[in-house]
């Protein structure tokens, strides 16, 4: 049993793997029960090795989303640099939480290097490769250095889709404590798939594979 609490998350301690697992309780009985949460394909998420969950991004709850239903496998996850400045406790916590800092709009490479690196622990990853959450709901480009993780680590990507976040709190917006939300984890895609069709095809086609999921996430949630 402790064995396989450890694969959940690589190298970490079990007081941190129980940290986590107390924070997605808390997260569970708050983001179910107002806004009918539903996760679909959980079982496309390997229970080991190294994953990169790429998403899109429609709020500030988009993590705790994303791990509500990846409860399996425990990841590291990219945070704008701003939210580890003046909140001690905040910081704290997402830290605990394997939050990396990377700094928007500039090339960090000390956090991909750090992103790598949780990868090549055999760890799992969340990338919001738009770089910042949508202005519009949809789901925007998606920024090079993501292609730079997927060349250097490899791991096994999983394309994830949020819907139905944007319009429970939108960027500049007030969240609403009423609505519903779905997460659909897609089909695994080894690396050497978008390696092969160059930075720019590759990461169109995660963008495009995204924003499809979304599409059919929306429909199958108003039905």
């Amino acid at each position: 049993m402790i064995s396989a609490l450890r694969q959940r998350q690589p190298g970490a301690s079990l007081w941190r793997i129980a940290y986590w697992h107390f924070m997605h309780m808390l997260c569970f009985l708050f983001l179910v029960p107002l806004y009918r949460y539903r996760a679909f394909g959980v079982r496309n998420i390997p229970d080991t090795g190294p994953v990169l969950l790429v998403s899109n991004h429609q709020s500030y709850l988009d993590p705790a989303l994303v791990g509500l239903g990846c409860h399996r496998r425990q990841f590291a996850a990219l945070a704008r640099s701003t939210l580890f400045e003046n909140h001690p406790v905040f910081t704290w916590i997402i830290r605990m939480l394997n939050a990396i800092p990377v700094t928007q709009g500039e090339s960090d490479v000390g956090a991909m290097r750090k992103c790598i690196a949780e990868l090549n622990k055999g760890q799992a990853l969340l990338i919001f490769p738009e770089g910042a959450r949508t202005l519009s709901g949809e789901v925007e480009p998606f920024e090079t250095g993501t292609m730079l993780v997927i060349k250097r680590a490899k791991p096994l990507i999983i394309p994830v889709a949020i819907e139905g976040a944007y319009d429970v709190w939108k960027r500049g917006g007030y969240p609403k404590l009423r609505g519903r939300i779905g997460v659909v984890y897609g089909k695994p895609i080894p690396a050497e798939t978008i390696i092969e069709m160059g930075a720019d095809k590759g990461l169109a086609y995660l963008r495009d594979e995204v924003a499809g999921m979304c599409e059919d996430l929306a429909k199958r949630l108003s039905s």
